[in-house]
């Protein structure tokens, strides 16, 4: 591990728009009507490179299937990756936080590239309830879900798990049963993306109340994950808030 450590680079790949806040802050701001980027994050010490998830699918599929969304030419995931001199044919480690729609497409970018997924959440969007059907882009007629695309490069991580030095995944479920997040050891100590179960800062609060996300599988796990994730304090990085854009680099 070299000394500097890791580096991690937050891009924006669309913009969900005129979202109900509430679906973010279980029981609170019902009616706020707010937009919010879909990231992805570049992960690196400039010799090992990993990508964690890999955005959303096009406006127009996502009108019709999920939510509004809007996606500039520099959103493409392509020209966030370019921005940083990266290109996804030279990338070959992803790592998807979970398998909802706004994380997990664009996958045509990493021809060689192996995916990382906990086995449980895997498991979860091959079948998943009714209600997330739509999320998962499972059970409904004349749509493969994205994922199955890239199948046999899957890798199936059960628990924790080093990835390679300085990065390993940590189970986070709750929002989905097989959520993640990335822990990344960089030269200001270890930082974690946490995917949308920290969806914004708000959620994360100020120490004393933790406000898990509105869309949730088990409020149960949920608990127990957000006090799992209390040592990392204010070097946490959530899934959807824009202020995570307002620097090019952490940390």
């Amino acid at each position: 591990m070299q000394e500097k450590g890791f580096q991690i680079y937050p891009l924006d790949v669309g913009t969900v728009t005129g979202f109900d806040k509430s679906l973010f802050t279980l029981r609170e701001n019902q009616g706020v009507k707010i937009d919010v980027p879909c990231l992805a994050w570049v992960v690196t010490d400039g010799e090992q490179t990993v990508l964690v998830d890999t955005g959303p699918c096009d406006p127009r599929w996502a009108a019709k299937y999920h939510r509004p969304l809007s996606k500039t030419p520099a959103q493409e995931t392509a020209q966030a990756l370019a921005k940083i001199g990266l290109r996804g044919d030279r990338i070959g480690l992803i790592i998807f936080t979970h398998l909802h729609w706004d994380h997990c497409f664009n996958l045509e970018l990493f021809p060689t590239a192996a995916f990382y997924v906990q086995k449980r959440e895997l498991d979860y969007a091959v079948n998943p309830l009714t209600a997330d059907r739509r999320a998962y882009e499972a059970g409904i007629p004349g749509i493969v879900p994205p994922w199955r695309a890239v199948a046999d490069r899957i890798v199936a991580v059960e628990g924790g798990r080093e990835i390679f030095p300085g990065v390993s995944v940590l189970p986070l479920p709750g929002h989905t049963p097989g959520s993640q997040g990335v822990v990344v050891e960089t030269a200001d100590g270890p930082w974690i993306i946490a995917g949308d179960t920290v969806p914004l800062y708000e959620n994360w609060g100020d120490g004393l109340e933790r406000i898990p996300n509105g869309i949730y599988q088990d409020l149960f796990a949920y608990e127990a994950t957000l006090t799992r994730l209390t040592p990392f304090g204010p070097r946490l990085l959530p899934g959807h808030d824009p202020r995570v854009t307002e620097r090019p680099v952490y940390p």
